[in-house]
Formats: structure tokens, sequence, C-alpha cells
């Protein structure tokens, strides 16, 4: 009886070897992954046209905050020339200032720059907090059930209740005005929204087959969430991490407009608005620049965020 075993194992592994000699196999080469991601972009340009332009204006964006120091040949935080100067007016060693002054007369398209380096920053940090602290939130709470999951569920509900802004303003006035605060108390707003969305979606998982198989093996409770459920719930953590970035950028500025974000010398689009609401009549340049600013970057992120999730997980469409 052994031979005939042994002789139908290898006539299985021969049919599977030969059934992988005939799967094409995957070209990694340089060329060949240029090729690829130039096919992906124009399939999902033709497929989303205005998510394919806010996708370009958030690179261009991004990669003007990253070379802010090499494109401008001024300092954010020094007066280079008359206060209020209108644009293309001249500086005093002579260079052209593009955006004009400020009010004590910084360059105001180098503070745009450097604005868009902190605005930027935190947009993309806190959803990145939020969304990765919601994710294993919503599938731990998901997976285990039981007080877990209702002691988690109750949470939640505290944080949605209480408005984003105003808990972001608790938060900032409690711990301080630093970046790395701001961004924690964003991210907290995020974490409740994130972790309902990916709880339902995990909660079909865990009925799912392949979930079963693993617990029938003994697989832990950890190893299931990390190896198996954090994986496969990518595609929606990803949806609703670009559809945040706006959201995120948008309570920023608001709390720097009022007085509550990012301390100085540091400058963001929020403070710059905040600093030029008293020059409305004498100064409209200063104000127009930074509200132009943040209103096509929110606008950029969140057309791409939405050609993002419909291209990714149509299932998540509506939701917020």
């Amino acid at each position: 009886m052994t031979q005939p075993v042994s002789e139908s194992k290898l006539a299985s592994e021969a049919r599977i070897e030969a059934a992988l000699a005939k799967m094409p196999s995957s070209d990694w080469s340089p060329a060949a992954t240029a090729t690829r991601t130039r096919k992906t972009v124009w399939k999902f340009t033709k497929a989303n046209p205005a998510g394919a332009v806010g996708g370009a204006i958030l690179i261009l964006f991004l990669i003007l905050a990253v070379m802010a120091t090499i494109i401008s040949p001024f300092r954010f935080d020094r007066s280079v020339g008359s206060r209020l100067s209108p644009p293309l007016s001249e500086a005093r060693d002579g260079s052209t200032m593009l955006l004009g002054g400020d009010e004590i007369g910084r360059d105001v398209f180098t503070r745009t720059l450097h604005g868009g380096r902190t605005s930027l920053y935190v947009g993309l940090a806190a959803p990145l907090l939020g969304v990765g602290v919601g994710l294993l939130l919503g599938l731990t709470s998901a997976f285990l059930g039981g007080l877990f999951d209702l002691l988690v569920q109750r949470l939640v509900d505290a944080l949605l209740i209480v408005p984003g802004l105003v808990l972001a303003m608790v938060i900032t006035l409690s711990l301080g005005f630093r970046m790395e605060i701001v961004i924690i108390a964003i991210a907290i707003n995020m974490v409740g929204g994130v972790s309902r969305v990916i709880r339902s979606h995990a909660l079909a998982l865990r009925e799912s087959q392949y979930v079963e198989a693993l617990r029938a093996m003994g697989a832990s409770n950890t190893r299931i969430i990390l190896r198996h459920l954090v994986p496969n719930s990518f595609a929606p953590a990803m949806v609703l991490f670009a559809v945040s970035v706006g959201g995120a950028i948008t309570t920023e500025a608001s709390l720097s407009f009022l007085g509550l974000g990012i301390a100085p010398p540091r400058p963001s689009w929020g403070s710059m608005l905040s600093n030029a609401q008293q020059f409305f009549r004498t100064g409209i340049h200063i104000v127009l620049v930074p509200g132009i600013t943040i209103g096509i970057a929110v606008l950029a992120v969140n057309l791409f965020g939405d050609a993002l999730r419909d291209t990714l997980d149509p299932r998540l469409r509506g939701r917020s």
C-alpha cells in the first residue's frame, strides 16, 4: 500500500509543478514596473478624470512644500520688504516678492510654501495615526466581541457625541500648541468613525470560512487579526485615509485661525489667514492667498479621495 501512495503523491506534485510552470511569471524589472505603473495611472485617469486632476494638484502641492527652501530665496520668519506690499513688488535686496508682503513685510509666497509644509504634514500624519488606531480598534472589537466590544462601542459613542473641533480645542488648550499635540488631537477625532466602518467590515470577515479554518488549526487571536484581518481590511482603510486628509487640513486651519493651532513662528495656512483678517481692506492679497490655497488643497484631496474610494471599495460610496 505504501508504493501506490508514494506514486500518487509524486503524481500530484508533478501536476502542481506543471501548473505552476504554465502560469505567467511576473516581471519585476524596472522597465516592466514602469510600464505597469503607466498603465495603472492611465486606467485610473480614464475612469476618474476629476480624481486624477485632484491627485496631480496634490502632488504639485507636496513638491512645492518639500522644496520650499529651494524655490524661495527668502526666509519665512524675516521681514524682507514693505508691509502689505502688493504682488510683484520689490524686496529690500532687489528680489521680486511674487505675492507681495504681509502685515510686517514678510514674503507671502515664502510663507505660503512653508505653511504648506505644516498643513500638509498635519493633514497626512493625523489621518495616518487616526486610521491606524481605528483600524486595530475596530478589528479587535469585532473579532473578540462580548464585553470588550461593548466597552469599545460605548467609548466610540462618547467620541462621536463631542464635536470634533471642540474636542481638538480642548486637547490643544490642555496639552500645548505643538505640532505633535495638534496631530494627536485631530487623530482622536477620526478614531471613532474609522473604527465603526472597520468593525462592520470585520464582522463579515469574522464569519468567513478561512477564519473558521484558522481557529480550528489553533491560530491565536493576535495572529488572526494581525496576519489575516489587517491585510484584508487594507482597502477600506486606505479609502478612509484618503477621504480624511481634507478634513484634517481643514481642522488644522480652523485651530490655527482660532489661535489654538501650532505656535509661531512656524507658519500654517490657518495662522496666515488669522493674522490677515484685520487687513481685509488694506491688503486683501494676504487674505486671499491662504484662503484660496486651503480651498484648492481640500478640493484636490477630496476629488482624489472620492475617486480612490470608488476604485478600491465601491461599497463605501456615500459614507463619510
